[in-house]
């Protein structure tokens, strides 16, 4: 005997809003990736790549670590390249990626729970620069460079300007120094620190473009109760102070 399908309909709706603890037994287990990114998520050994949790920090993995405990369900989490990680999630159901800055152009790739975090998108200059930048029209003639693939870096494209992007966000520094570009397009969680670390630390604060969320980004075809799981727990976890940001 067949179902009727407002029957079915409704089987649905109460399994997506019935609470995760119910389901914690037979939900699938969540593959996470995340990559060094500033104080968000990184190697606690300073290493490109890890496999376990254990040998992951960072403010985010925090929030995403309370999120999945809250929720009852289970995950595994590696450390990869940006690129990796990225792929990993839009390619395959019950994959997440984190931390995501949540742009127009990835709206419809992911299911987004959080934020996670938040930053600021900024042009870096040589210090003492004379650039007079108090707009995006005002780029209009500048080199610009950035890292490939990035949020910020997307969003220029965008927009119609020319981004001449790298692999390596470091190499971003080493070109300001070198007049071989104008502007570098980065974060503030990040630009900073890689100019340092790169041997190029002399840059500074161009220009202020927006402030963005960060998020978890989990595969459109995930199971829709793990969705629902996590949302609702990042609501609890927001609700009783457990996740708060300045």
């Amino acid at each position: 005997m067949q179902t009727h399908p407002i029957v079915r309909r409704f089987v649905l709706l109460f399994a997506c809003t019935m609470p995760a603890s119910l389901f914690a037994e037979d939900l699938p287990r969540i593959n996470l990736y995340t990559e060094n990114y500033g104080t968000f998520n990184y190697s606690l050994e300073g290493a490109a790549y890890e496999h376990d949790i254990e040998d992951i920090g960072g403010t985010a993995t925090e929030i995403v670590e309370k999120l999945f405990n809250e929720a009852n369900i289970d995950f595994k989490l590696r450390l990869r390249t940006w690129s990796v990680s990225y792929e990993r999630a839009v390619e395959r159901p019950n994959y997440g990626v984190y931390s995501t800055g949540r742009t127009d152009s990835r709206e419809a790739l992911f299911e987004w729970v959080g934020p996670v975090g938040q930053y600021n998108w900024i042009l870096l200059a040589k210090e003492g620069h004379n650039l007079n930048i108090d707009s995006l029209s005002d780029l209009n003639g500048l080199r610009i460079g950035g890292y490939e693939g990035d949020a910020a870096t997307t969003f220029l494209q965008g927009q119609g300007y020319q981004v001449s992007t790298l692999p390596n966000e470091s190499l971003n520094a080493q070109r300001l120094a070198n007049d071989l570009i104008d502007v570098w397009i980065t974060s503030d969680i990040n630009g900073f620190k890689i100019a340092a670390e790169s041997g190029y630390p002399d840059v500074e604060e161009a220009f202020r473009i927006r402030t963005v969320g960060l998020y978890l980004a989990m595969n459109p075809e995930t199971d829709p109760r793990v969705i629902n799981a996590l949302n609702t727990a990042y609501d609890s976890l927001i609700a009783e102070g457990e996740i708060a940001f300045d």
